[in-house]
């Protein structure tokens, strides 16, 4: 196992995302590789179970609430790595395996996920905006955006709603200058990731014919580029709970 995998960094930002490398998956009432969702009666399939298990009213629904728990375990923790450590985390879908702990003892009926296995790579000197664009392509191109099509066809449910979803998880990673210094390295990469993912990547490094995160970011009062203050979807929440989510179109 490569070394920063072992790292207190990783581990630590491993934790913050529920999120465990090197294992199989804990004791659980249900669990599936991500590599399964690939096939839409498999998808569907798993879709009407989480829809009885977090007592979603619909397919949609669950498929909406899936795709942001899925950005939360696995697009948020590769992208704090990329931009964060200088180290990019590879792993096939196959290896990515969802599992729902009993929900009493979890704190949560919503899934958790085990990486069986991971690779990781560094840029070399002066070939890191080259090595980004390879590891947004690797994460997105190769492994979200085929899900995100499954998921839609099976969940009945839009692209749209689930790519601005995927930006609600990425929104926090990119939320502070890094090293409180705007001046500095890592504000500076801090910055620059952002850019790249929401205005400065086409549409081929995530599988799509345009970038599908640009219409959900925007500049502040102080011309920073951050996430919208207000959605343009609607993700569909507010059918499980009594409440609208802040950013909500909606209200």
């Amino acid at each position: 196992m490569d070394h920063f995998l072992t790292s207190d960094a990783w581990k630590e930002l491993a934790g913050d995302y529920s999120l465990s490398v090197g294992e199989g998956a804990p004791p659980s009432v249900k669990s599936l590789a991500l590599s399964e969702l690939l096939k839409e009666e498999s998808c569907r399939a798993y879709l009407e179970w989480l829809k009885g298990h977090i007592g979603s009213p619909n397919l949609s629904v669950a498929s909406s609430m899936l795709v942001k728990r899925m950005a939360h375990l696995l697009v948020a923790p590769i992208l704090s790595a990329m931009t964060y450590y200088d180290r990019g985390i590879g792993a096939e879908l196959e290896h990515c395996r969802l599992f729902h702990p009993d929900a009493s003892a979890a704190g949560t009926a919503f899934p958790f996920m085990a990486l069986s296995r991971a690779k990781v790579t560094a840029p070399e000197p002066g070939k890191r905006e080259a090595w980004r664009t390879e590891r947004v392509r690797q994460l997105f191109a190769e492994r979200l955006t085929p899900l995100l099509k499954t998921i839609a066809a099976a969940g009945s449910v839009s692209t749209a709603i689930l790519w601005e979803n995927v930006m609600a998880r990425i929104v926090p990673v990119y939320g502070n200058d890094g090293d409180g210094d705007g001046d500095g390295e890592l504000s500076r990469r801090v910055r620059d990731d952002f850019f790249y993912l929401t205005r400065g990547a086409p549409g081929e490094p995530f599988g799509t014919r345009r970038n599908p995160l640009g219409s959900f970011a925007e500049l502040d009062e102080n011309r920073r580029l951050t996430g919208r203050s207000r959605r343009l979807t609607c993700c569909l929440y507010y059918q499980m709970a009594p409440e609208y989510c802040l950013k909500c179109p909606k209200p």
